[in-house]
């Protein structure tokens, strides 16, 4: 998480969780907030920063003459103001996400606690007339807080669960690399074609902004399984199809959406020396989804520069190009990291590989030195 900047890691989760519907099916695009998301963020970057220092998160001191006053410490002084909201969530609100370690760590720690914290009052413009002997009671109770979750986040359960974590992610990044490194090797420059496939949302959640969560119809397993066999169909309908054949690589990452349903993130690779106009096959690909689905799927597509958004667009990336290729990198382990930290637990429960990738494409090396040997011939034999 530390990593990453959190504001832009929250852009794609709310990128993927709060849009109604695509352009081609309601304009324009509908947004919904819910403030589950800010806080399933939050809270473990919170216990991250926690976890980083070993000092508390204020005191009480003494002036010179024996007067206390309060003091925060610079780690927490970004917290104050959504400290009490972040204590007060009730766990129940979360119950449909499959939230992280870091997370859990922090209901654990509130769980073990016999008065839990609160920062209700501890702002200095509130402390006129304030009893020092209950203001330090409460920065006692906070700070207790404090050294039990850093003791809970630092047991070998908790450790090894994280540590498990970060070795997926390692792992799924450096394939993607793998995959875009061979591709560009193979061609010099490809096509970076981002659409995300799913199913038309019910009417009645285009009409206002809080639809009910979790309709069992539209989140039902049945429908995972059925993305998944018709993703699978795209993919085998390349071997007959002119159009589909152009893609030579790609990157499915599968998710469930509070109102997207179960959707594919899907970034594919087309040869950048034979396609002309890639927003005309993001145009085909879209309705290639929606008669494959019999009209019931919708496709999802923002060209978004990857400054303002984590969300990759279309763009031609060169292989001596390496800002692009940083750039379209950057973008992909975003999509790694939104697993760590996001996951409808609707997701969880069904075992399969949720990043899947083409295989490599394999590079003949003796066939680039025979091909470039013939080149060298045939430009000295033209002199």
């Amino acid at each position: 998480m530390q990593k990453f900047k959190a504001n832009k890691l929250r852009t794609l989760i709310c990128e993927n969780q709060v849009t109604l519907a695509p352009p081609n099916v309601h304009q324009p695009l509908f947004l919904y907030s819910d403030f589950r998301l800010d806080r399933m963020l939050y809270i473990p970057r919170f216990v991250l920063e926690c976890n980083k220092t070993q000092l508390p998160a204020a005191m009480v001191n003494q002036t010179d003459q024996g007067r206390e006053y309060f003091e925060y410490k610079d780690w927490f002084r970004p917290f104050i103001k959504t400290f009490d909201g972040l204590i007060s969530t009730n766990p129940y609100l979360l119950k449909p996400f499959d939230v992280c370690e870091e997370t859990k760590c922090f209901f654990r720690t509130l769980d073990a606690m016999s008065s839990p914290p609160s920062l209700y009052g501890l702002f200095e413009r509130n402390l006129r007339g304030r009893s020092p002997s209950n203001l330090k009671q409460q920065i006692e109770l906070l700070n207790e807080f404090i050294e039990l979750l850093r003791k809970e986040l630092n047991s070998p359960t908790v450790k090894d669960v994280i540590r498990k974590r970060e070795e997926q992610h390692k792992e799924n990044v450096t394939s993607c690399k793998l995959l875009v490194s061979k591709l560009l090797q193979k061609y010099g420059q490809l096509w970076v074609i981002p659409l995300d496939f799913a199913y038309t949302p019910d009417q009645q959640d285009l009409e206002h902004n809080n639809p009910t969560d979790l309709k069992q119809e539209f989140h039902g397993s049945h429908r995972l399984e059925l993305l998944k066999q018709q993703i699978a169909q795209l993919l085998e309908n390349r071997r007959r199809n002119k159009t589909l054949k152009q893609i030579v690589g790609y990157i499915f990452s599968f998710g469930h959406s509070l109102k997207k349903g179960f959707f594919v993130k899907a970034i594919f690779f087309l040869d950048g020396n034979t396609y002309g106009q890639a927003k005309d096959y993001v145009e085909y690909l879209s309705q290639y989804w929606s008669r494959l689905t019999n009209q019931q799927g919708c496709a999802y597509f923002s060209d978004c520069n990857l400054s303002q958004s984590p969300t990759v667009g279309i763009s031609l990336i060169k292989e001596t190009d390496k800002e692009q290729r940083e750039n379209l990198m950057l973008s992909i382990q975003y999509y790694c990291q939104l697993e760590q930290f996001f996951r409808l637990k609707y997701l969880g429960e069904n075992s399969y590989k949720r990043l899947q990738m083409s295989l490599p494409p394999v590079i003949n090396k003796d066939k680039f030195k025979a091909s470039s040997l013939n080149q060298n011939l045939n430009v000295k034999k033209g002199k």
